[in-house]
């Protein structure tokens, strides 16, 4: 691993680990009147930053080899499938029991993981062959057979896979898709977050090491055709730029970032592309690195190291909890989930 790639880099890969102790703040700092948050106990020591919901359940993953299978109504699980090895940092869940799990790390250490049987027993279904490979993030579409691999340049482009079958066999985008990477440049593995799709079959990426965070953007429906955008959030740094985004119902896209080594800095940590648009707009909100974003019908949630912010209907952003996390999902209009450093799992509710 060479610095300036991968996470981007080793640094940034590792890092994450290191600095959530110094940010860590009680989680009854929040503001009711954007919705509170309730903790369960972690039932592992783990940096957890993958998390999908499914009706009556969520799955979360992350360091150590862990996964977390819960729910309103059942008992926390941990599951080590890999024993403790793998850092399962991508997750889909399909239903309740059956689920794809994806490691990250330099070379062999990028796996793809299944169980249909709620964790008992699983599979190895892709492995990284690209010794200079590392993977960043796993996503799927509504009809849980299209998904999509993110990794790390190679060769000067980033790697994105592709299935059409619900992950049993996958295909490398086309060079000609993707355009060339700026020296530096890589995506952040840090929730699940930096990859995205959107209405209409639109697929986006985001990345830092390029001076400004950068979103790539597929509107062709099939991952044909990338263009390259600029957002407001500085990319000055490896420890900086464009960490996660997510499509709005019409096809706006949101993108948050900021810098995980200084969590607490002020500057650009959200911002907007309007459907259509060829702009990122700042969007105003407290400041603070922010690693993962949800976007529902009415609300809007970030969370990272800085704590968790939430805007509705189009209103100013409110700070929720200055508590570390690392992803959010929303599972309803008023309601979703977080997950974070230390096993640590959210409930959020209006």
């Amino acid at each position: 691993m060479t610095p300036g790639r991968g996470f981007p880099g080793h640094t940034r890969r590792q890092a994450l680990a290191g600095v959530v102790a110094a940010v860590a703040a009680p989680a009854s700092a929040m503001d009711r009147g954007a919705g509170h948050i309730s903790l369960m106990e972690p039932g592992a020591i783990s940096e957890l930053r993958g998390l999908s919901l499914v009706p009556g359940a969520y799955w979360a993953s992350g360091s150590k080899g862990v996964l977390y299978r819960g729910g309103p109504h059942r008992a926390l699980e941990v599951i080590r499938p890999a024993g403790e090895a793998l850092d399962f940092r991508g997750l889909h869940a399909f239903n309740a029991n059956h689920v794809l799990a994806m490691s990250a790390g330099p070379g062999e250490a990028s796996q793809l993981w299944r169980t249909r049987d709620a964790g008992r027993t699983w599979t190895v279904e892709l492995v990284n062959a690209d010794p200079e490979g590392f993977w960043d993030a796993l996503v799927f579409a509504d009809d849980h057979r299209t998904g999509f691999i993110l990794g790390d340049p190679t060769q000067g482009r980033f790697t994105l896979l592709i299935t059409l079958d619900g992950g049993a066999t996958w295909a490398r985008a086309s060079d000609s898709a993707i355009p060339l990477a700026a020296p530096g440049e890589a995506a952040f593995a840090a929730s699940n977050g930096c990859l995205a799709l959107g209405p209409r079959g639109q697929v986006a990426f985001c990345t830092g090491g390029a001076g400004r965070g950068r979103v790539y953007l597929s509107r062709d429906g099939a991952g044909r055709l990338f263009q390259v955008f600029d957002t407001p959030i500085p990319a000055d740094g490896p420890t900086r730029g464009a960490f996660a985004l997510a499509f709005g119902r019409s096809g706006e896209l949101w993108v948050c970032g900021g810098d995980y080594q200084k969590p607490g800095a002020a500057g650009a940590n959200l911002a907007l592309l309007e459907p259509g648009g060829n702009r990122f707009t700042t969007v105003g909100a407290p400041p603070g690195f922010l690693s993962s974003i949800a976007v529902g019908d009415v609300s809007v949630l970030a969370t990272g190291l800085a704590g968790t912010v939430v805007g509705h209907d189009g209103g100013a952003f409110e700070r929720i909890t200055a508590m570390p996390f690392n992803v959010a999902r929303l599972s309803d209009r008023r309601s979703g989930v977080l997950a974070g450093p230390r096993g640590s799992i959210g409930f959020w509710s209006l």
